[in-house]
């Protein structure tokens, strides 16, 4: 009994101690846009390095230093700015009231601005309270937010797993779609946690999203889950994952101290990340428009860049001794694969999610939307419910949802949702809501 209150007791003082390690990451809060040659022009620049603002926000860093649109910003902090990309990649290295040098050009005049920076604004909702966390991790603290309904007491919780990208999940906007699936969770009754990845938002002493590799996001989302019974609102007899695209191939793999009630997963992968890729550069390059015969004739480059790539290893240097390699991949120097180091890639071949479910004996749910030219594969989510029912009789589920691509946008079907991929206008307004029913109805259930 002693040694339980010990315990405890130990574990309070613990969180206490993390609990002001994250400083609140900085914000410059203006629109920006690259420079091209007409804007270079209007502006007498003496080339497109630089980005240009375009519109600057209320109660901003940007306001506060008193930058103006149209001002064209080259450096920050001695530090040459580029493009958009890189200023992006500056301000994220800062903190709230970090001091700043920025170099402007403002109507053809060089200007020199000092000043602080404001921190980004924090998630608030009207309808929900918001916990600001942390989690150790490696040398560092990763950001964790606890989402919940007003009031005492404890709720169910859905942990969320992102996709691959390396994009904060803090303060998304209402117009996002993870934004929107979480928050109609929320009025819903479940509390949602969701948890920075290594060197987004407000984490710290990690290594930047970039530079991990596949294991080190695997126990990032462990360390984060295993951290949910310290929460007071949180009912540990009822937690769910719910992961999305790559947090599909996440869930099932993760070493869960609670075991989850059940695993939703959405847009998602079940075979190999090898027989992805290949089924891929067929089916996915159709839809996207590119001619049949040309497809055809360069399958077998492709073929054996991805055999290389993820069965025999090779790196990015090996590779870009094929000519195709820079054509056909997002590759850039000296580690970046699609916009992931390559080891994050090569890994995902060294994992059976097969396994991952037959290993989980909770409930589980695979959902597909018909139009998703990503995870376009039905039968990788209807084996998903296949082998949890085959090991564990009664506990898988599949259903997909008609008009739903990816990114949970409401669309014709998979030419369509390929056409509107980057119209986020489109997107933002044309959001699925279904996967909040299923999800609800799915977990109400199991409650």
């Amino acid at each position: 009994m002693k040694k339980t209150i010990l315990i405890v007791t130990l574990t309070l003082i613990v969180c206490s101690l993390f609990s002001q390690n994250l400083k609140r990451r900085a914000s410059l809060g203006a629109a920006l846009i690259n420079i091209n040659d007409s804007i270079a022009k209007v502006n007498n620049l003496k080339n497109n390095e630089g980005c240009i603002i375009n519109s600057i926000s209320e109660n901003s860093s940007a306001k506060q230093l008193k930058l103006e649109v149209g001002d064209v910003i080259q450096q920050i902090n001695n530090k040459k700015i580029l493009d958009r990309k890189d200023l992006i990649s500056m301000i994220s290295t800062l903190k709230e009231n970090d001091t700043v040098k920025i170099i402007i050009t403002r109507k053809g005049k060089e200007n020199t601005i000092n000043g602080q920076l404001l921190g980004a604004k924090l998630d608030n909702y009207s309808y929900a309270d918001v916990i600001y966390s942390e989690v150790p991790f490696e040398k560092g603290f990763l950001r964790n937010i606890i989402i919940k309904p007003k009031g005492n007491g404890k709720f169910p919780v859905v942990f969320f797993v992102q996709g691959y990208n390396c994009a904060s999940i803090d303060n998304m906007g209402e117009s996002h779609p993870y934004e929107k699936i979480l928050m109609g969770l929320v009025q819903k009754g479940f509390a949602v946690c969701k948890v920075e990845k290594p060197g987004m938002g407000d984490c710290d002493g990690t290594k930047a999203c970039r530079e991990i590799d596949f294991k080190t996001e695997l126990l990032a989302f462990d360390a984060a889950y295993n951290v949910l019974n310290t929460f007071d609102c949180i009912d540990t007899s009822k937690i769910y994952i719910f992961g999305h695209s790559m947090g599909g191939i996440i869930a099932p793999l993760m070493t869960t101290k609670i075991k989850p009630r059940g695993i939703a997963v959405y847009g998602t992968v079940t075979r190999s990340w090898f027989e992805y890729f290949v089924e891929q550069m067929r089916i996915q390059n159709f839809i996207m428009g590119e001619d049949y015969v040309q497809n055809d004739s360069a399958f077998n480059t492709r073929l054996q860049l991805c055999y290389d790539f993820m069965i025999n290893k090779k790196t990015p240097k090996q590779l870009n001794e094929n000519p195709a390699f820079k054509t056909q991949w997002e590759y850039v120097e000296p580690d970046l694969i699609m916009d992931r180091n390559y080891l994050y890639w090569q890994q995902l071949q060294d994992y059976s999610m097969i396994n991952g479910w037959k290993n989980y004996d909770g409930k589980v749910l695979s959902i597909w939307g018909e139009c998703d030219f990503v995870a376009f594969s039905r039968y990788d989510h209807e084996l998903i419910a296949e082998i949890s029912n085959k090991y564990h009789p009664g506990n898988g589920v599949f259903i997909t949802i008609p008009n739903c691509d990816h990114a949970f946008t409401r669309v014709d079907n998979m030419k369509h949702a390929a056409e509107k991929w980057s119209d986020w206008s489109y997107r933002s307004k044309n959001f699925n809501s279904e996967i909040i029913n299923v999800l609800v109805d799915w977990m109400q259930k199991l409650n």
